[in-house]
């Protein structure tokens, strides 16, 4: 037999496949020169082959069909087993071998464990704890059970002897808490006789250990790419050295070392050949017992950059002379050292890009790059999932579409979002900004045309409760905006819709709004019917989204009779945390040159080019995350393994991929705008290249990507300097002739006209009106109409003219605003002042020539040759008894002072006297103005006359003439061609934004509104 031979009785049982070896086509290949697959296409058709996941197990599955030479095979029965960090599910093939209860469900066991977190806090603390918060304690006592699962030497009976020290009361309480697993857990487990889930992996392990001692296959058993991490891999891999043809593949184990860096891995969880070597010793078996993979021939280059990357990633106490480590290299290969180096770092490049926006464009281009080679495949690799979706969106600029091929969140897909909006929408149907939301959906906008809805009713405060609360407000809104942009098609249009989804709601029970209380099982019910019953068919079911939904409700019925009652509100928290931690895979189509992988993803993958990206400290190597309830100093003496172990498997992927022929590595010196620090392993590497070659290392190790940056530098700062030199960014609004100018204003937007010329510009001539934005708080002239509206209908004939009356129409009026109930409440006393002030007010009026209320008005002229109308609604008009007039303005805010109007701003009362010495009002007939009187209606309530104060600074007449004066020259100014309609000239009286500093682009040229920095509003 051959010496090289896979199998056979003097064949090695353990053999490594080096670093920077395609891992996958190289076990095919010689699988398939071993059992002759290409002529025996039935040839491993009794193999059953493990390896670490799924993803790994579909490439192996091609592999073998191109090693057959693309013929069609028996492919071998192909596992995934599932590593320490893969989250791949147990080998539990065979779990009916153990004889054991089937565990409990996922969902079973998080609802178990939240029931008994919630059973301590309420009896520890008194504490009802939320589902949701519940279920987040008892994810993270699972995370520990699992790790206690999968530690050999695990032992809870310790942790009642560790002396808590100097640690803080709060350790105190955590070492009481955790009785729920050491104590609780175990009793409810006997007292149900379950099994426990947490010891499936073992379980199944040892089941199919014995059951291959007693039966052994009759074909290959073959265990690839493990790196042993679990005490049930080191079952399996026990087992299959016994068997006939029993073959274990470990990833690239360093077969060099010697007896004392043997020995100095072994203490350094951290290291990548940790991991791998205590697997040998568990297994009983020596590194140099370990063979390489047959026909694979490594070059010089090849081997000195294995060398190099494990010496970089050696313990530190092996690496305190690196020159003195690179002699030794050099030496063993028979080079130089500067010879050894550049051969180790050939094909290998390093690049630090200024921040992670420019690490992605950096990736992106090497990836496009990669396109114009033909035949060539490239692969990001990166855990930072942020990065590799900003790397596929900029391909998709080019039309390339490489989705990341790491799952997602269930709560950010279509699927996953549209049940956690669902549920929120059930909790509260009327909510605008969740019912706009659950309209624009994907799945659900082809159904149903909201536009309407949205634009117009839904916008600004909240006026009402339920759906139907909100198709009355809807019938009637056209009665409380006298100016509405709408038509009454558009209010029915509306109103159909919200019928529509009234009539949803009530059909699947999922109205919540009057419930004080659900249950997730009955709650997950009604919201998977209201989901399906507004998505087109079949959404939200459909792909891979759509069956992660549908585990996401299956899951929460599950939990339900563990959690019990539970709030609307607290059911949607309970559905967002839930989601959040569901993986789903997008479903999308891969490209068939490029991909985008996280480093399990990339497990035993290979491409010509790989992109090592995120290789940043606490990003690529990720800080293990801290214990929540257990201090890390007491994982050792309970037998915990040491979180330093998945450090050392992350240091693994890394050496694996840094080893392959064609390596760019990027890391950004800023990250999320602040500092950042390569990663260790970058900065080892570098160190140790220093060693050979000092200063002349950086220019070394740009490689080929020292154009890169220059690539990405022009990239981002395209189109600048392209202008000419006197080009001016400042807005100027293109000039109109003056027949498209306005040929009408109301008295209020002539002031706005002084005040924030662009703002009638924008909407008076491009026609453009501001939106509100959805569930606005109540606005100061929403609630000034409203107080208008109620005193309006206090002077109604019929109308009991008392305080309560009066209070009742204001509530009333505020209440169909939007005002809530809890600001009335809390303003009560302040509205029972000011009716009472106002009833004084009211009994002292000279109207004894009658009183007109809420009065139309206006006034025509020629203004610069061109025909102009000043229109006004005064609110009230009273004739006295010598026929004089006196116009009253009613103020929810402060009133301008005399010298504010003498400045030539707040014109609305002296242009209102003006039409009603013209005669312009409706009804009201021509006389002189006596007086012009403010009232305001506030905390402290007061009425003032215009020009009649020792502090004006003209009388009621001289103001009103002015004002006529100003008024002509205004409009003529603004008809001329060469004006400019400015936005907001002299801020310092603008009083407010009127709607369109947005629109002008304000915050970029001026500081003086909200981000006048010059950001990007």
């Amino acid at each position: 037999m051959a010496a090289d031979a896979l199998f056979g009785p003097d064949a090695s049982r353990i053999r490594t496949i080096a670093p920077g070896t395609a891992f996958v086509k190289e076990l095919a290949r010689a699988l398939a020169e071993e059992t002759s697959l290409a002529t025996k296409p039935d040839a491993l058709a009794d193999a059953i082959i493990y390896v670490p996941n799924r993803r790994s197990a579909r490439a192996l599955s091609l592999a073998l069909y191109d090693a057959a030479g693309e013929q069609t095979i028996l492919p071998p029965d192909i596992r995934a087993l599932g590593d320490l960090d893969s989250g791949e599910p147990p080998p539990i093939a065979e779990q009916a071998l153990s004889g054991a209860v089937p565990p409990l469900s996922g969902a079973r066991q998080l609802g178990v464990l939240s029931t008994l977190v919630r059973h301590y806090y309420q009896s520890a603390m008194g504490i009802d704890l939320p589902p949701a918060s519940a279920l987040s304690a008892a994810r993270e006592l699972g995370r520990l059970l699992e790790q206690a699962a999968m530690s050999e030497d695990a032992d809870w009976s310790r942790l009642e002897t560790l002396s808590l020290g100097d640690l803080a009361s709060h350790w105190s309480r955590s070492a009481d808490f955790l009785k729920i697993v050491t104590q609780l857990w175990p009793e409810w487990l006997a007292e149900n006789r379950a099994s426990d889930p947490y010891k499936e992996r073992l379980r199944a392990a040892r089941a199919l250990a014995d059951h291959w001692q007693k039966a052994p296959p009759a074909g290959p058993v073959i265990i690839a790419g493990s790196t042993g991490a679990t005490p049930p891999g080191r079952i399996l891999m026990r087992a299959v050295l016994e068997l006939p043809m029993g073959l274990i593949v470990l990833p690239g184990l360093d077969t060099a070392l010697n007896e004392r860096q043997w020995d100095a891995v072994i203490s350094a969880p951290g290291h990548p050949q940790n991991t791998l070597i205590r697997t040998l010793k568990a297994l009983g078996r020596p590194p140099e017992s370990v063979v390489p993979w047959p026909g694979i021939s490594a070059d010089a280059p090849a081997r000195a950059r294995v060398r190099l990357i494990h010496e970089a990633l050696a313990p530190a106490e092996e690496t305190a002379d690196w020159r003195a480590t690179l002699e030794e290299l050099a030496l063993a290969g028979g080079q130089p050292i500067e010879e050894f180096v550049r051969d180790g770092l050939k094909g290998l490049s390093v690049a630090e890009t200024p921040n992670e926006a420019a690490e992605a464009e950096a990736a992106a281009l090497l990836m496009r790059e990669t396109l114009e080679r033909p035949g060539e495949t490239a692969a990001l690799v990166t855990p930072d999932a942020g990065l590799a979706r900003r790397v596929s969106a900029l391909l998709g600029r080019w039309g390339i579409h490489v989705p990341p091929s790491a799952p997602v969140p269930l709560g950010r897909t279509l699927a996953g979002s549209l049940i956690g909006l669902c549920a929120r929408w059930a909790a509260d149907p009327g909510e605008p900004a969740v019912l706009a939301a659950v309209l624009k959906h994907p799945f659900v906008r082809g159904k149903m045309d909201s536009g309407k809805l949205d634009l117009y009713f839904l916008r600004g405060p909240r006026r009402w409760k339920s759906l139907d609360d909100l198709a009355h407000s809807i019938d009637i809104r056209d009665k409380l905006e006298q100016h509405s942009p709408f038509q009454r098609e558009d209010q029915d249009e509306a109103i159909l819709l919200v019928r529509r989804l009234a009539g949803i709601m009530e059909e699947t029970g999922s109205d919540f709004s009057s419930l004080e209380a659900v249950t997730a099982e009955e709650a997950a019910r009604r919201v998977a019917d209201l989901s399906g019953a507004i998505s087109q068919t079949p959404m939200p079911w459909a792909g891979e989204d759509g069956a992660g939904a549908s585990n996401l409700l299956q899951r929460l019925a599950e939990l339900g009779p563990f959690l019990g009652e539970m709030s609307p509100e607290a059911f949607a928290d309970l559905v967002d945390a839930e989601s959040s931690t569901l993986p789903v895979q997008t479903g999308q189509p891969e490209h068939p040159r490029l991909s985008i992988w996280g480093p399990l993803e990339a497990r035993l993958q290979s491409a010509d080019r790989l992109i090592l990206a995120g290789l940043n400290e606490d990003v690529w190597p990720e800080k293990p995350p801290a214990d929540a309830f257990l201090p890390r100093r007491f994982r050792a003496p309970l037998g915990l393994n040491d979180p330093e172990e998945r450090m050392g498997l992350s240091a693994h992927d890394f050496a694996q991929l840094a080893a392959a022929p064609h390596v760019v590595m990027l890391y950004a010196a800023r990250r999320d705008d602040s500092p950042a620090v390569a990663s260790r392993w970058v900065w080892r590497l570098r160190t140790l290249a220093e060693g050979a070659f000092g200063e002349r290392t950086a220019k070394l190790l740009k490689g080929e990507t020292r154009h890169l940056l220059d690539w990405v530098n022009a990239l981002q700062t395209r189109g600048l300097g392209s202008l000419p030199a006197d080009f001016s960014a400042e807005p100027k609004p293109k000039k109109r002739a003056p027949e498209d100018w306005p040929r009408r204003l109301s008295v209020t937007r002539v002031d706005r006209l002084q005040r924030d010329p662009y703002s009638i510009w924008a909407e008076s001539v491009l026609g453009l009106r501001q939106v509100d934005v959805l569930g606005a708080p109540l606005a100061s002239n929403l609630r000034g109409t409203a107080i208008h509206a109620a005193l309006d209908a206090f002077e109604a004939d019929g109308v009991a003219k008392d305080a309560e009356t009066l209070l009742t129409l204001i509530r009333e009026e505020l209440a169909r605003t939007g005002e809530p109930e809890s600001a009335w409440a809390g303003r009560l006393a302040i509205w029972q002042d000011v009716a009472g002030w106002y009833l004084d007010w009211r009994r002292e009026r000279d109207v004894s020539g009658g009183i007109l209320r809420e009065v139309r008005g206006e006034y025509r002229s020629d203004i610069a040759g061109h025909p102009f109308e000043l229109s006004a609604t005064a609110d009230r008009i009273e004739r006295t008894a010598t026929g004089a007039l006196v116009i009253v303005d009613f103020k929810t805010g402060l009133p301008p002072t005399d010298k504010a109007i003498d400045a030539g701003y707040d014109q609305q009362m002296p242009l209102q006297a003006i039409i009603a010495a013209k005669g312009g009002f409706q009804n009201v007939r021509a006389a002189p103005v006596e007086a012009l009187e403010y009232v305001s209606i506030r905390g402290r309530p007061e009425a003032r006359r215009i020009g009649e104060s020792k502090s004006s600074p003209k009388s009621l007449a001289e103001l009103i003439a002015a004002a006529e004066d100003g008024y002509v020259r205004l409009i003529a100014a603004y008809r001329d061609p060469a004006a400019v309609y400015a936005s907001a000239p002299r801020v310092q009286f603008v009083k407010y934004d009127y709607g369109y500093n947005l629109l002008a682009r304000r915050a970029e040229w001026n500081r003086d509104t909200p981000g006048g920095d010059g950001g990007d509003e």
